[in-house]
């Protein structure tokens, strides 16, 4: 009897193989929107550097914080403009990657310069960090360097 049920032509399994298609469509969809809702934006990755700054001054005292925010402020214009160029670079490099045909010497170029413009970035926050801190009270660096016992 069960043969019958599962046999390919009946109008059951004809229902059942529809009915585990439709449930693996779904279930991509879900899965799709899923990975989508915990993946950032690439406005928001960019976002990093202010958010860096952001979360070491609020580990410093407000005159120190005021002094990082000061010297980050000053950058911020260029490091704006360089976000922005690294964007573009990068969305350049992933609609080559999304080409029919991949031009693999192209995409390389593409995500070589956008690797570039990333580094600069962090360059510019490196800069940053290293003009900031020696303005910065004894406490503060101490503070920032998860005081670290003199011997």
């Amino acid at each position: 009897m069960m043969h019958r049920w599962i046999a390919l032509g009946s109008p059951r399994a004809l229902l059942l193989f529809g009915s585990l298609c439709l449930n693996v469509l779904m279930g991509s969809y879900i899965a799709k929107q899923w990975i989508e809702a915990w993946s950032p934006p690439i406005a928001f990755r960019l976002a990093a550097p202010p958010r860096l700054i952001q979360f070491v001054a609020g580990r410093l005292p407000s005159a120190d914080a005021e002094t990082l925010w000061r010297i980050y402020r000053a950058k911020e214009q260029e490091l704006r403009a360089l976000q922005a160029d690294y964007e573009q670079t990068l969305r350049g490099a992933v609609r080559l990657m999304a080409q029919p045909d991949v031009d693999v010497p192209a995409l390389r170029s593409a995500v070589t310069a956008a690797r570039d413009k990333r580094i600069r970035v962090g360059d510019i926050v490196i800069d940053t960090f290293l003009e900031a801190i020696p303005q910065l009270s004894l406490q503060a660096r101490q503070d920032l360097a998860g005081r670290l016992p003199d011997r």
